[in-house]
């Protein structure tokens, strides 16, 4: 879902054997890939500013909190503390404002600022890509569904394999047939980068 081989993401998370990644740290690695791909920072710049932001705010996983105000220029990551833009990515400096909104609006959040669930960019992180993907630890298992109906992505790319038409799955599932392509879309990628 990512486009991040396995082996970058282990790197990134110090993660040995096989175990996966539990689902705050895979919205950690969706926001270091929005920030390498679509704002190409460098992994140091983030590497330092996920540093800092762990020793300032006590918090394990920085990225999956909104309430931090994540915002970036393109060369830092920057967030709002006491009302003052901080860089990140220089250890507190102060800075100027660039919002990376189209990020924060794909990602809902619980009352506490926590990270519920995201939509990812299912068409190379464009702005107005559509929401029609979910990844939500409470629904799918935390696998990739279809936004707002439960239905797995790996489902639906797989009747649509068998020779089910997409109008035939939107009728079955009640439901846009762009809601169907984007999802189809999504896990057939998905399962390419595999």
């Amino acid at each position: 879902m990512l486009g991040v081989p396995c082996s970058t993401l282990r790197t990134w998370f110090n993660v040995e054997g096989g175990r996966a990644l539990n689902f705050l740290e895979l919205l950690e690695a969706y926001t270091i890939q929005t920030l390498r791909a679509r704002h190409q920072l460098p992994m140091r710049k983030i590497r330092k500013a996920i540093d800092y932001l762990k020793k300032e705010t006590g918090e394990a996983y920085p990225l999956a909190k909104h309430d931090l105000g994540f915002e970036t220029d393109g060369v830092q990551l920057f967030v709002t503390r006491m009302g003052k833009l901080v860089s990140a990515s220089e250890r507190g400096q102060l800075a100027w404002r660039e919002v990376l909104q189209v990020f924060l609006e794909r990602v809902d959040y619980d009352a506490s600022g926590l990270a519920l669930r995201f939509y990812p960019f299912t068409r190379d992180f464009r702005t107005d890509g559509p929401k029609s993907v979910v990844i939500d630890p409470a629904v799918c298992f935390g696998r990739p569904s279809v936004a707002g109906r439960g239905i797995a992505t790996a489902m639906v790319a797989s009747r649509y394999k068998a020779g089910e038409s997409m109008a035939e799955l939107a009728a079955d599932y009640e439901c846009e047939q762009a809601l169907i392509e984007e999802a189809i879309r999504a896990e057939l990628d998905l399962q390419a980068a595999a």
